[in-house]
């Protein structure tokens, strides 16, 4: 096999990464992105290592019944999905079997995974977009969107139905702004240009939003861009405010340290089955409300059927709980009611003001938060020989350091409750937690509609 080759694949399945795969007749393994299993195909082969080789779509010879048209226009070359020719019942069946084999394979485990929670809403579902801004060689024109698969050209969307279209509306208006007062765009090859990112907070409860404006200086001096924030607040009444974030690394990391506001308010509020939460620029919070909202419920039943019958004996009404990178206390906030007490680690320190705010709306008192480092916070807890009945964790998708893990096998007294956005090192961290830790199931749910992104709730109980 070499690079130009066509091949006849029969596409057997979809990974996590969002390509397809099929199988030569001579047993080579083929990615194919924009594939749906059971597609009959034609692919071009790009690259040939050892083990596997790289395609692409020549020719759909027989497509599969799970294939359907892209609703958006741009599917095919924007990165922000990579499922929308994919059938969305097919969508959720690929995620848990994606789940399994993740486990299976990296774990060394067959654990039951359910069936994934479906998202109710599969477009207009995403409520924090965050935008890489460019500019046109020849007529300076700004360009704003998600970047081209593979590649870090930027895609000048137009119009994106899988969020709200007001932030459509508003990246127009920011485009033709920042061109008519002669602001520049960064380039990552020079890093020269100022403007690096538009990046939107929506409130799906309230329908207004907060806009950040990344820059590529370290402090706000330019009168242009301070007229930019001003002209797109006075413009559209939903933004409820405009900030200014200042990055000047030479990285991939979206937003700097220090952010300043220039117009109007640093944040929005969303309400979720009655409970109040306090988002602002730099937090965490979850993209899909909708979708967090049925995590945040299922992992509140699962605390609330499970956890009560191991704690009776022990003449307990309510267990204590533990909540590591809690962010804004979103988990602690839906759980503080079914337990004896909380406490609330996380690192960033605009998180935990948005989370102590979050108690005050909510009326919360028995939830302590704890900002600083996860491992050293949890090392001192174990030193301490402090126990928690229940251990929540929900760590960036890079997982948990294996310090945290050992940390966490010493303070746990009972279950383990571990949300995840990676399967990988999801089963990376439960094979670790394994040696003291049963997994009794795995809940996905569908955040991300037409990706292959999933979130997981992993329920495990000490042997």
């Amino acid at each position: 096999m070499k690079k130009g080759e066509i091949v006849k694949l029969n596409i057997e399945k979809l990974i996590y990464g969002g390509e397809g795969i099929g199988k030569t007749p001579e047993g080579m393994t083929v990615f194919v992105p924009d594939t749906v299993s059971g597609d009959l195909i034609n692919a071009e082969i790009l690259t040939v290592k050892k083990n596997f080789a790289k395609a692409i779509i020549k020719e759909v010879i027989i497509p599969s019944e799970q294939r359907v048209k892209p609703f958006c226009p741009l599917a095919k070359v924007c990165g922000g999905c990579q499922w929308q020719h994919v059938a969305y019942e097919e969508q959720l069946r690929a995620k848990k079997q994606i789940i399994e084999e993740c486990i299976h394979s990296i774990a060394g485990m067959d654990i039951p995974v359910k069936e994934v929670i479906r998202n109710d809403e599969i477009t207009e579902y995403r409520c924090k977009v965050q935008y890489p801004v460019g500019q046109k060689k020849v007529s300076k024109n700004f360009t704003a969107g998600y970047y081209k698969k593979g590649t870090h050209e930027i895609v000048n969307i137009k119009y994106c139905p899988i969020q709200p279209r007001i932030i459509d509306e508003i990246t127009e208006f920011l485009r033709t702004k920042a061109f008519e007062l002669n602001l520049t765009a960064y380039e990552e090859k020079t890093g020269r240009g100022l403007i690096r990112h538009f990046v939107f907070r929506y409130s799906q409860t309230n329908k207004n939003l907060i806009l950040t404006i990344v820059v590529n200086a370290s402090n706000q001096e330019n009168d242009s861009l301070k007229d930019l924030c001003i002209l797109v607040k006075k413009e559209f009444s939903d933004i409820e405010g405009v900030l200014v974030n200042f990055n000047t690394s030479r990285t991939n990391i979206i937003m700097g340290r220090k952010t300043e506001l220039i117009e109007g308010n640093n944040h929005i509020e969303e309400v979720l089955d009655g409970k109040i939460f306090r988002i602002s620029a730099d937090s965490f919070f979850q993209v899909n409300p909708h979708a967090a909202q049925k995590m945040f419920s299922e992992v509140r039943n699962i605390v609330s059927n499970v956890i009560p019958h191991q704690v009776q004996h022990e003449n307990k009404e309510k267990p204590s709980i533990l909540d590591v990178y809690a962010g804004s206390g979103s988990f602690s906030i839906y759980l503080s009611d079914l337990a004896s007490g909380i406490k609330a680690v996380e690192e960033s320190e605009s998180a935990v003001q948005d989370g102590l705010e979050n108690l005050k709306l909510n009326n919360i008192n028995n939830i302590s938060f704890i900002q600083g480092n996860a491992y050293k916070i949890l090392q001192d807890m174990a030193n301490n020989r402090e126990k928690f009945d229940v251990v929540v964790l929900d760590p960036p998708r890079k997982g948990c350091s294996e310090s945290v893990i050992n940390a966490v096998k010493q303070i746990a007294e009972k279950y383990v409750i571990y949300i995840s956005c990676n399967p990988s090192t999801l089963a990376r961290d439960i094979k670790l937690l394994g040696e003291g830790f049963a997994v009794e199931f795995i809940q996905p749910v569908d955040m991300f509609c037409h990706t292959y992104h999933v979130e997981s709730i992993a329920v495990l109980k000490k042997r």
